[in-house]
Parts: structure tokens; sequence; C-alpha cells
């Protein structure tokens, strides 16, 4: 009977069709991935509004896939030389500790990072140190290099540019995982691990990354030991969307941050200051962490409101060998603790955009000075605090071939420096204001062409090391040449892009010129003092001007030529040595070649092999604002390549850097001669590159 009902049933019931299960499995696809396409745009609404859309800027943008093909867990300066106008250097001369870089030959500091449109640079010294998120390149979804005031962003002024950061978007990435195992030249070794769960029908999604790095670097006492994590997850839901991330990183790294005299790298290219045997070797600690949640909500369909709130802690030490070397080091410690609230309204329609953004931080650090082997007594302690708010509104507006933006930021910072106990010193404070307007036309001449300009003004404040001339402390004898703290006045800049962009099937090219104009440029001396803080003063007036390249060309289905350039007069009306006294007329700016171009080819040969190889030219620079030609950095050019090689979701990534063992300085400041004889003799003091070495890399996929 219970069979017969069976029959009966199956009878009655709807037929289906082999074709209609495979029609209903392709409509549940499709709504699969319009749910997450919906999903990842509502994620990405800050960075939208950081990025500008539709602003006719010089810029480029980087992508995961361009990333990952060349990445073994190099420090993400190195990385970001892909794009032009950016030189970047390691203190350990390969791939890692201390990196950084420079946009249009302007120092780290001057250019603003964000995560997710979350400000990365430290507010009070305006700076970001990747190594303290070792492993960071790795959970990058794109990355866009916007050249000269850019777009308005949050935190720091984008004063020479700004880099702006996509995370991977959770909910966009397919359920599954990834292992990566590094080896490499000079103990280089790291382990990466992913795990990602797509986006659920429940609307859950979550993404999650440990790595632990190693290396002894090349330079004498250059190594590094460091750990860091990255997990964002959220809910997706129609029209909203909740995400909290995590970003954390420990990173031990040995001192490297002194040049080496050109006399003594002619022998010993390896060479260190701090000495080059083991027992010599200065260390240092620090650990910075991230936490953000962010909430997104959908308006209408054209429209969403985003908000963040983030919070930072980060902090370490570092010594500095005293008369008896590490025996009575001094040891630096820092505390610092900030956090902030940031917010955008993102409207996007057929023929005009529009962005509102608000952003309030507060901040404060803690200096003291320990002595080695006691570390039991502070000799000082000494706090800074510092707040900002700031405001944007930006939109464009199309009508036919012609798209016309404009954008305004009000941007306020305060800063409030509490003294040690007993040193004599009152409490100083002091606050800046900036009105940073800028606007720009983009012309469609054709499907393929573009043609833009733009012009914008930014104003940017100094730093706590500009203010104490790079002193951890001040007592009541410094206090008298850097007290009031206005004596270093705030820079700004006026900047005039123009540019044309082609994209066409087989070429993608960005051509710009460019003009800077300086008013108080907080520029670099040419010197570090004691504990690595690059020395700068006020120049009335100075300019940067030029052109920059960037060419895709697809020559075959299987081979893609690229290639940079960046044409750059630096110049400085007027610059006094302080030595000397001497005035100099119309110098070169220091650090700042005249010409960078890198240059590339990606050989897809078979779907389990690829080549690439990359070459990267960069003229002299000068070491000192007064263009002593004693005081060079030679011109350089060096080559990588690398081959992967894939079977089913394995890839190895063989890599080799400077491929004809060049040797490269790209760096440094002028020191005193390192033979002693004459205190008042000078020779140039440099940063090397690593010769020729190999980077086994494997990722496996699951």
């Amino acid at each position: 009977m219970l069979a017969f009902s069976l029959v009966l049933l199956l009878h009655a019931a709807p037929q289906i069709s082999r074709a209609d299960t495979v029609g209903a499995r392709a409509d549940s696809l499709a709504a699969d991935s319009l749910r997450a396409r919906r999903a990842q745009r509502m994620e990405a609404v800050q960075v939208t509004a950081v990025r500008g859309g539709a602003a006719p800027i010089s810029e480029r943008t980087i992508g995961r896939e361009e990333i990952q093909r060349r990445y073994t867990g190099q420090e993400t300066p190195i990385l970001l030389q892909a794009a032009p106008g950016i030189t970047a250097y390691s203190e350990s001369g390969s791939a890692s500790n201390y990196s950084y870089m420079r946009l249009r030959g302007i120092d780290q500091t001057r250019i603003n990072i964000t995560l997710d449109g979350i400000p990365l640079n430290e507010p009070e010294d305006e700076g970001l140190y990747f190594s303290n998120f070792p492993d960071f390149a790795n959970s990058i979804a794109s990355v866009q290099v916007q050249r000269g005031v850019g777009s308005s962003t949050h935190g720091v002024a984008s004063y020479a540019g700004s880099v702006n950061f996509e995370s991977v978007p959770v909910a966009a990435v397919a359920p599954g995982g990834e292992l990566q195992l590094t080896r490499g030249a000079y103990g280089t070794s790291r382990a990466s691990g992913t795990i990602q769960s797509g986006l659920t029908p429940s609307g859950f999604a979550g993404y999650a990354r440990a790595s632990i790095q190693r290396t002894d670097g090349y330079r004498a006492n250059s190594g590094n030991r460091s750990h860091s994590a990255f997990a964002s997850g959220g809910w997706f839901g129609a029209r909203d969307v909740v995400k909290a991330t995590v970003l954390a990183g420990i990173s031990e790294n040995q001192q490297a941050y002194l040049a080496s005299p050109l006399s003594v790298l002619r022998d010993n290219p390896r060479d260190n200051p701090y000495g080059n045997s083991a027992a010599t070797a200065v260390g240092d600690r620090f650990h910075q962490d991230l936490v953000s949640l962010a909430w997104t909500h959908a308006l209408t369909t054209s429209l969403s409101l985003a908000t963040t709130a983030y919070g930072f802690d980060a902090g370490g030490w570092f010594d500095v060998p005293g008369a008896a070397g590490l025996a009575d080091a001094y040891n630096y410690n820092l505390h610092s603790r900030w956090g902030g609230v940031i917010s955008a309204l993102d409207w996007r329609g057929d023929a005009a955009t529009a962005s509102l953004g608000l952003h309030a931080s507060r901040y404060s650090r803690e200096h003291w000075l320990l002595t080695r082997p006691g570390l039991d007594t502070r000799l000082y302690a000494n706090t800074g605090y510092k707040g900002e708010q700031s405001a944007f509104a930006k939109g464009s507006v199309t009508r036919g071939r012609a798209t016309v933006f404009g954008d305004v930021q009000l941007r306020l910072a305060q800063f409030r420096y509490r003294p040690s106990d007993g040193s004599g010193v009152a409490p100083a404070s002091v606050r800046w204001t900036f009105l940073n307007p800028k606007a720009g036309v983009s012309v469609r001449v054709t499907d393929a062409l573009v043609a833009y300009a733009s012009a914008g003004l930014n104003g940017r404040e100094p730093t706590r090391a500009d203010m104490f001339a790079g002193a951890d402390d001040v007592d009541s004898v410094t206090a008298r040449s850097v007290l009031p703290l206005t004596r270093v006045h705030p820079e700004s800049v006026r900047d005039l892009e123009t540019g044309v962009t082609w994209r066409g099937p087989a070429v993608s090219a960005q051509l710009n010129l460019f003009v800077m104009q300086f008013r108080d440029e907080i520029a670099p001396i040419g010197a570090i003092n004691e504990i690595g803080y690059l020395q700068r003063k006020n120049v009335p007036r100075s300019a940067r001007r030029g052109a920059e390249g960037d060419l895709t060309w697809r020559i075959t289905p299987r081979l893609t030529g690229v290639a940079t350039a960046s044409l750059t007069d630096a110049r400085i009306d007027e610059y006094q040595d302080d030595a000397s006294g001497q005035v100099f007329r119309d110098v070169t700016a220091l650090m700042s070649p005249k010409f960078v171009s890198g240059h590339g080819l990606r050989a897809d040969v078979a779907s389990w092999i690829s080549l690439d190889v990359d070459g990267r030219y960069t003229s002299r620079m000068m070491l000192t604002n007064t263009n002593d030609p004693r005081f060079v950095v030679p011109d350089s050019w060096y080559a990588d390549a690398g081959v992967t090689l894939r079977a089913r979701r394995t890839a190895v990534l063989f890599q080799l850097r400077n491929v004809f063992d060049r040797r490269v300085y790209t760096g440094g400041y002028p020191g005193p001669a390192a033979d002693g004889a004459d205190p008042t003799a000078m020779e140039p003091y440099y940063y090397t590159l690593a010769p020729r070495n190999l980077t086994v890399n494997a990722r496996l996929a699951f």
C-alpha cells in the first residue's frame, strides 16, 4: 500500500527535467553572484569616498593579481614602486626590516595612507612603519596611489599624494583557504595561512590570516622576527553591512637605520655602523594593533551611509648604544593610543556623484627613557597629545563628454605637549586650520581617450619631530631653541595636474604633467640624529615640475609589456646651510631623482608556467640641498626576474632579485670621514641594495 501511494505521489508531482534543474542552479548562482557584488559594493563605500571616483587626478591602481604575481613577503613600499613617481629602500638592503618610500621625491611622512578609509599615519610623527604590520600586502585587494594633492581623504594631508589600501572584500571571495611558504637568501623564511568562508546563505562572511616571518637581512645585524594577524568578518544584509576588522603585528628588528661610509662599503658592502658581529647587534621590539567596527546602510539603491569607529594601540622600545656599547645603552620607549570615527555619505547617479566625509580623532603618545642594564629608573617621561577634526564634500557632474569635479576639505588639528616632571619646561600647545579646495574637469575625447586637468591646494602641519628638531624630550636647555611651537611653520602646496588616459583593447596608458609650488616646505636637510629622525626645516619657496607616464601593452594574448617613467625637476629657490651660514640659490632638492623608470615583461607561456622580468632605473640623487658634488647617490639600474609554475591549486614562484648582481646605493646622507684623521672631513654614507639573491614562494590553495 505504501509503495502504491508513493507511485501515485510521483505521478502527481510536477516533472522536473535536467534542463530545469540546470536552469534553477544557474538562476541560484546568478542570484548569489549579484548578492556578493552588492555586498562588495557596500563594503567598499569608505574606499570609494576617499578614492574620489570620477576625480580628474593622476593615479595608479594596483590590483591583487598584480600584487600577488610578485609577492614573496616584501615590505609594502618595495611593492609600490610599480607606480610612477615612487622610490623606496629598505634599511636592511633586502626586502624586510624598516622600509620607506618617497613620492615625487617627498618622504613618507607627507603621504596620506589609509586602509578601507581608516587613516594609518600615526598622528604625532605622521608616518607609518610598515614593519609593524608584516605580511600586510597579503591581505590587500587593491591599492591606489594618487599623486599630488589628489582627492580629499581622512587623516594627515595628501601633501605629496596618498596611498589608499583596500582590504580583501570578505563577502566577495570564494570559500576556502591558502597556505604560503617562503624560503630565501639571508635566512629568510615566511609561513602564512589564510581561511575564508565566502558569503553564506545566512549573510555572514569571514576572512582570517596569520603569518610569521624570519630573516637575517643582507646588511650585518639587520634581521627581523615578526608575527602578524588579520581578521575581518561581518553580516551582509539586503540594505545593511556590519563588519569588524582586526589587524595586529609584533615585530623585532635589529637596528640598521644608520647608513655606512662609502670608504667602508667598498671593502664590506654589508657593513652596519652599529657593528658587524652578533655581539654588537642592536634591537627593538614594537607592536601595533588596529580594531575597527563599520556599519554601512543603503538608504536607496544610489545612496549609502558608512560609519567606522576605529582604535589603535602601538608601543615598544629601541636601544641606542652608550659609551660601553649595549652594556649601558639608552632604552627609548614609546606607547601610543588613538582612535576616531570616520563617516561617508556616498551617492552615485547616472550623470553625477557626491560624497560627504567626516573624521574626528584623539591621540596620545608617551615617551620615556631608561638605561641598561637596570631599566628601573625613568630619566624622563613626557606625553604628546593630538586631536583632529575634518570634513570634506566632493562631487562630479557629467554633461555630454565632459565631467566637472569639485572637492573641498576643512581640517583642524591641535597638538599639546606635557613635559617631564621637573624639567623646568611649561606645557605647550598649538593649533592649525587648513582649507583645502580642489577642482578639475575631464573630457572623453573618444571612447578610449580621456583628457583631464585639475588644480588643488593642501596645507600640512609640522610633526612633533619637526617642532622639536628630532629631540625625544624637551628640557630647559633645548626649550630655548624649539619653543614656542610655532617656530616651525605649517607648509602648503598648490598643485596643477593635466594629462590623458587611453584605455584600448591592447593598450592602457596614462601621461600627465604636474607643477607643484610650495610655501614654507618642511624640507629635509640631509642629516639624521642619533635616534634616526630625519632633520628638516622650513624653506620659503620651492617647486617640483615634471611628467609621468604609465603604460600596459598587451603585445600578444600571452605577452604583456609594462613601463612607467617619472621626470621630475625639484628646485629650492633659496637654501641656507646651517653649518656654514652660506646661502645657495636655485638648487636641486635632495633625494629627488630627475628620472625614474620601470619596465617589464609578463609572459604567460602556458597555463602551467609564467615569466616576469622587471628592470628599474634611477638617476643620481643629491644628498644635500647645497648640491655639493661630493655627496651624490650614483645613478643605478637593476633587474628582477620570476618564474611561476602551477599545478592544479598549487603555484611556486622562483624570484631572482638583482639578476645582474649590480652594486646599487638607494639613499644616504653626508657624514664624517671614516678614517677620523681629519675631524672636519666628510664623505657620503649610503644604504645598499642586496646583490643577486633567490627567494622561493609556494602557494597551496584549498
